[in-house]
């Protein structure tokens, strides 16, 4: 399940507040600036995730005669592993 915006905007507020609250970091903008920049990395990520997703499943699904017989959610979980590491996107 992948999250709302509504979901994302609340992180990135929480995120936000809690670093400067704690003076973690210290801006040089607008705490309502950096809300959006954490919010566009957020959905960013998510999007990418769900793409590497999509093509895992494409390439099991291209596979099933060769899949016969084994686990199909390992495999899904190592296409993935796969597909991010050469993109080279953290799961």
């Amino acid at each position: 399940m992948t999250p709302t915006d509504k979901d994302l905007h609340r992180a990135a507020a929480r995120l936000v507040s809690s670093l400067l609250e704690k003076n973690l970091m210290t801006p040089r903008e607008k705490p309502e600036e950096l809300e959006k920049r954490v919010f566009a990395a957020l959905q960013k990520n998510f999007r990418e995730e769900a793409e590497i997703e999509r093509e895992a499943q494409r390439i099991l699904g291209a596979n099933e005669r060769q899949t016969a017989g084994m686990d199909q959610r390992t495999l899904l979980m190592k296409i993935r592993q796969k597909l991010a590491r050469d993109r080279g996107f953290v799961l």
